[in-house]
């Protein structure tokens, strides 16, 4: 690396991934971040300066190689979502505005060799999901949410159905007394879309792609508040002690009065996954036993503090502690993998584009972990994701080869 240039860049980037910036090496990273090409110029340093080190490569540690792939920040091109990267150093905010994918693979260390994803034409690539959804009434009509203009959607049973500016659905009872006869209606989502609805009760859910919510026009003549979910749903619950709100999902049912939580229930899954933020919720599920004439199933339950996260598979469940952040990035417009195989990783990524995933020679091996915002196209997520050197991709269409 003889370019002066090219060596301070990566001399700032040692700094700043160390926490031992000045700040004036903060401003002077910081400017370089915001000049054209930045992204692609610092990974092609990065990595340039491994490929020159390899006489040296025992001196660099399994953390320092973490570092290079997982201080580094994007910017999610939405400009409420800036974050931080550490505190304020001298009063410089140290926000770095850059468009990169952090990635790691464990007990792996960086290696130069290979080419990265060849180049994607913008007629080849595939624009991230969107937000909209269809709204089957308990008439059957179907509404394209995205079609749909502002305003009242439909007037069925005494409930009027709305949409705001911000692409909400809202639900208001117009007559109580014929609510008991407004049926059911289902939100759904295809692969690459997703939708938030404020329910008849006042409670808000958000939709993740590939995924159905259905639920009742009107809460009002009901007992309890139950909704039928099948994907990946994020609710936060308006508190009714006298109508708990009930999700069911394959094999379980959660039982709450007010919180905040995220179910996952995709079939291609291997189980169910709940996650609690706030509140507390109680989780009935199918479970089994062998008796003297065989198996036998009852039903069985465990509640979820905040910050716990409970797995349903095979009629058992297991209780640990939640990612939070991980468990809910897609509704905060973000990817976030915590040592997590290329396969699970697909799965998601699949949703969100609308693509089919098609494995060459086998599934790669690896526990991954980074994230990137869910607003990129897909050529910025593959090649963030190749550029571990352990896995590469070929982009066909809406087919996306995935080998070693």
């Amino acid at each position: 690396m003889d370019n002066w240039e090219d060596k301070r860049i990566v001399d700032l980037y040692s700094k700043f991934s160390a926490k031992k910036a000045s700040a004036s090496d903060l401003e002077a990273f910081n400017a370089f971040l915001h000049t054209a090409g930045a992204e692609q110029r610092l990974f092609g340093l990065l990595e340039t300066d491994y490929q020159l080190s390899d006489s040296n490569r025992k001196d660099i540690s399994e953390l320092r190689a973490q570092e290079i792939f997982e201080r580094v920040i994007r910017h999610p091109q939405r400009k409420h979502q800036t974050r931080k990267l550490w505190p304020r150093t001298a009063g410089v905010a140290a926000a770095v505005l850059i468009m990169v994918f952090a990635m790691f693979i464990k007990n792996k260390s960086f290696h130069s060799d290979g080419n990265p994803i060849s180049s994607i034409s913008a007629a080849q690539d595939i624009a991230p999901g969107k937000n909209t959804a269809t709204l089957t009434l308990a008439s059957g009509r179907k509404i394209v949410l995205s079609e749909a203009l502002s305003g009242a959607l439909a007037a069925e049973s005494g409930v009027r159905i709305s949409k705001t500016a911000e692409g909400e659905i809202t639900y208001e009872i117009l007559n109580s007394s014929v609510t008991a006869d407004a049926g059911l209606n289902t939100l759904s989502t295809h692969k690459g879309e997703t939708y938030k609805v404020k329910l008849p009760d006042g409670s808000f859910v958000w939709l993740n792609a590939a995924s159905s919510l259905t639920y009742p026009a009107s809460f009002a003549q009901s007992k309890s508040r139950k909704v039928r979910l099948e994907g990946e749903a994020y609710f936060e619950i308006e508190k009714d002690e006298k109508h708990p709100f009930i999700v069911q999902s394959a094999g379980q049912d959660v039982t709450v009065l007010g919180t905040h939580f995220n179910i996952k229930a995709y079939k291609e899954e291997a189980g169910v996954i709940t996650t609690l933020l706030e509140g507390s919720v109680r989780v009935d599920f199918q479970a089994a036993t062998w008796g003297d004439k065989g198996k036998v199933k009852y039903t069985d339950e465990i509640r979820l503090n905040p910050g716990q996260q409970s797995f349903l598979r095979d009629e058992a469940v297991q209780i640990s502690k939640a990612n939070v952040e991980e468990s809910t990035a897609w509704k905060n417009g973000d990817f976030i993998f915590t040592e997590k195989g290329i396969d699970r990783i697909m799965r998601d990524i699949a949703r969100w584009y609308n693509i089919e995933v098609i494995y060459e020679g086998g599934i790669p091996t690896g526990a991954f972990s980074g994230n990137v915002s869910r607003s990129k196209n897909i050529s910025q997520v593959l090649r963030a994701l190749e550029a571990t050197k352990l896995v590469h991709f070929k982009l066909q269409g809406r087919r996306v080869y995935v080998s070693k």
